[in-house]
């Protein structure tokens, strides 16, 4: 009987106990409602970034803003909220979601990041690099915050810092071609062009296969001067996309075939878009310069007058515009529009070598070899004005002078008889 009684007392005792520690019915119902709170939260949260992969911004900042509502202390749900009003062109509600955020006490890499983000949107970049810096002071791992940070320091005109950072970072990643890519670039940028070489190499065995890295790998290495690779990487884009636009991809191929001397491969990659897109002028100029040395006179003159409409007053396109008048036998234009080039570009030395072979053409030989004469005072390495000089200074008859001419255009055809008008001395 008295066992019984020490076990009810010890019962009792336990029980007393255990009301002390449970809470209050308000309490415990009030903890439930947090718990259920913050479930709901992470479910709308989870729903809204399922539709910000689907494009539904406005969905997610319904989403987001649900999820905040239930539970303000998720620092992602205010990031995606931000995220959806900058897709929404809404940067001043983005920045209300990052403040937000900020009063409530959260911190996180994402916040720093997007901050910087809207901070380079207003052209804030100073302190938008700040931001990026501290993104990857939280989270060195995240190769965004590197790439945004990086590209801020260019924009501050502090590459080689830029550079420097990528290269100390360049093996953090398992992928680290967008890294290699962005290192490439800037190497480039600072003429660094077999540092670029290296590292775009790097890059190209990280991400070859993939379609939009290739064309950007590619351009690169027309960039670098490259060509051949960078033709291995865009030839087959181009016989892919069959009549697809791939404007820039086909001027690269385009530039490397003029680089390699196959003039006849880069007008046949330019011809049909150059002629849907009449407003390209660089490919235009481009196909000028393919059409020019292939003897294709029509298509040359046609696409450098587009070229000078889209950009007009280029030293480039003048150039090739003369080039083409000067192959036409149109002796006055050409030399008319070398020389509006010279009082543009006095040192040009191309233009004074194209000039003395449109004059040499109207028979005025002494002004002609006047202008190889200056073009070799500007460039004395230049292997046209050198040419055409020591032909003048041989003697040489009027065949051997045709016959030594600039191998840089094709001299017109024969049969091409064009008038010999007075030029400007």
């Amino acid at each position: 009987m008295k066992r019984i009684s020490h076990l009810i007392l010890a019962a009792a005792t336990a029980m007393t106990l255990t009301a002390c520690h449970r809470p209050s019915h308000p309490e415990a119902k009030r903890q439930a409602e947090q718990r259920w709170n913050e479930v709901r939260a992470r479910v709308k949260l989870q729903l809204a970034r399922q539709q910000y992969d689907g494009g539904l911004f406005h969905d997610v900042v319904q989403s987001a803003s649900e999820s905040i509502a239930l539970d303000p202390t998720q620092a992602g749900a205010y990031v995606l909220l931000a995220q959806a009003d900058l897709e929404s062109a809404k940067p001043a509600s983005a920045e209300q979601a990052i403040e937000a955020a900020r009063r409530a006490g959260l911190d996180s890499p994402d916040l720093h990041y997007m901050q910087g983000v809207l901070l380079e949107q207003r052209d804030d970049v100073k302190t938008a690099v700040a931001e990026y810096a501290q993104a990857r002071t939280m989270n060195p791992d995240n190769v965004d915050y590197l790439v945004a940070h990086a590209e801020c320091l260019v924009a501050l005109d502090r590459a080689e810092e830029a550079l420097a950072l990528l290269d100390e970072n360049l093996n953090r990643f398992d992928d680290n071609g967008t890294v290699a890519v962005l290192a490439g670039r800037i190497a480039a940028l600072l003429g660094d062009f077999d540092g670029a070489a290296q590292r775009l190499g790097q890059a190209a065995v990280a991400l070859s296969d993939h379609p939009v890295v290739t064309e950007e790998l590619g351009l690169l290495f027309v960039r670098v001067g490259r060509c051949s690779e960078a033709l291995a990487l865009l030839r087959p884009l181009v016989d892919a996309a069959g009549e697809s636009e791939g404007g820039a991809i086909r001027r690269g191929v385009a530039t490397c075939h003029l680089a390699l001397g196959d003039p006849k491969s880069a007008e046949g990659v330019l011809i049909d878009y150059a002629r849907r897109h009449a407003d390209d002028g660089h490919a235009q100029l481009l196909l000028a310069q393919a059409a020019l040395e292939t003897n294709d006179l029509l298509t040359a003159s046609r696409a450098s007058d587009l070229a000078e409409q889209s950009s007009p007053g280029r030293p480039d396109i003048a150039l090739v515009r003369a080039a083409v008048q000067w192959r036409r036998s149109e002796y006055a234009a050409a030399a008319e529009t070398l020389y509006q080039l010279l009082e543009k570009a006095p040192s040009n030395v191309e233009a004074y070598c194209l000039l003395g072979e449109v004059l040499r053409a109207q028979g005025q030989e002494d002004a002609a070899q006047d202008c190889f004469q200056r073009a070799l005072r500007l460039d004395p390495k230049s292997a046209w004005a050198l040419q055409a000089s020591s032909v003048f200074s041989s003697g040489a008859d009027a065949a051997t002078l045709s016959a030594a001419s600039t191998a840089r255009w094709p001299l017109p055809g024969k049969g091409h008889k064009g008038a010999n008008p007075a030029v400007r001395p």
